[in-house]
């Protein structure tokens, strides 16, 4: 019969590789998390057409209802039958961040934040009380 001996010297050392063994496994789901992402395209239906959307050339997304527009860096808007709640969960949660009941932003896009409104090229975005904390917290910008 084998008897497995810790001695009070090894104990430090083995907690440092779990903790380094803990580190690696929640990078390796970091990894996951990004390839699953750039391996789901996002397709939206306009009309009777189905556009392919980058998530680098949405600039927001305004919704009404059930609907949303799509505003891209190139093109004209995008008047899509996917609401917002939709474009919130298959969305990158570290490049968009939502700001008001009718909106989601684009954070790289981001021109200036200034009165509770976000400026992203000509157009300007209210961010509303209850997202505030929500962005500054995606800004990493104490309020």
């Amino acid at each position: 019969m084998l008897k497995c001996m810790i001695l009070d010297r090894d104990i430090p050392a083995l907690n440092a590789f779990v903790e380094y063994l803990e580190q690696m496994n929640a990078a390796l789901a970091d990894v996951r998390q990004l390839v699953k992402r750039k391996e789901t395209p996002i397709f939206v239906r306009e009309g009777n057409k189905i556009i392919r959307l980058k998530e680098d050339e949405i600039l927001f997304i305004e919704g009404f209802g059930d609907y949303a527009k799509v505003y891209r860096s190139s093109g004209k808007p995008l008047l899509s039958q996917i609401p917002l709640k939709r474009f919130e969960e298959i969305l990158d949660n570290r490049s968009f961040c939502r700001v008001h009941r009718s909106y989601i932003v684009s954070i790289p896009h981001i021109n200036s934040i200034e009165h509770r409104r976000i400026q992203i090229g000509q157009s300007l975005i209210p961010i509303s009380n209850s997202y505030l904390p929500i962005l500054m917290n995606v800004l990493s910008v104490q309020e």
